[in-house]
């Protein structure tokens, strides 16, 4: 077989290293969601000792927010970074750029974190539809069925809507600046 070009070793291992970045962020979205749920928890937990009636307040608003702003913190702040990669895309040499070749910004930063909640929604409506702790069998299919097109979809429009692009680090936009 011929070798078939610089174009050929930019995208060979691409998608399967964009993926795995993602998965590794994922988790560390989710650590970091956990972590300011626990923070928030250990400020208020003296005040809430007292008052036990606003246990169930704290929780309804808490959880919610620290679910939103933990992994926006991660992704959007870390994307803008001047690394212009969250851990996951570093250890795998990615890096988010704009179409021109420039550091993204947080704007967005923030319209690709948009992006990645709209798409676990979508993914993960079938268990929201089951409305109980223990989804029946079909639930657990559609959501099998429904997770793989999310992923596609999402891949597929990403990068469109939040006007960027991930690139292996060793190639860059012809016009990068950074």
């Amino acid at each position: 077989m011929e070798y078939a070009g610089p174009r050929y070793d930019m995208f060979k291992y691409y998608w399967r290293r964009r993926f795995t970045a993602d998965f590794i962020d994922a988790i560390a979205g989710y650590f970091f969601a956990l972590l300011l749920f626990q923070l928030a928890g250990f400020s208020a937990g003296y005040y809430l000792a007292t008052h036990r009636a606003l246990i169930p307040i704290f929780r309804a608003i808490i959880l919610p927010v620290s679910f939103l702003v933990g992994p926006w913190c991660y992704f959007a702040l870390l994307e803008r970074s001047s690394h212009g990669a969250t851990q996951g895309k570093m250890w795998l040499q990615l890096r988010v750029y704009t179409p021109e070749g420039k550091p993204v910004n947080l704007i967005g930063a923030t319209r690709r974190h948009a992006c990645r909640i709209a798409a676990a929604m979508f993914a993960l409506w079938p268990l929201f539809l089951s409305g109980t702790k223990i989804p029946s069998v079909v639930h657990w299919v559609l959501l099998a069925v429904n997770v793989p097109i999310t992923l596609r979809y999402y891949y597929r429009n990403v990068d469109r809507i939040s006007r960027s692009q991930v690139l292996p680090r060793e190639y860059p936009p012809s016009s990068f600046q950074g």
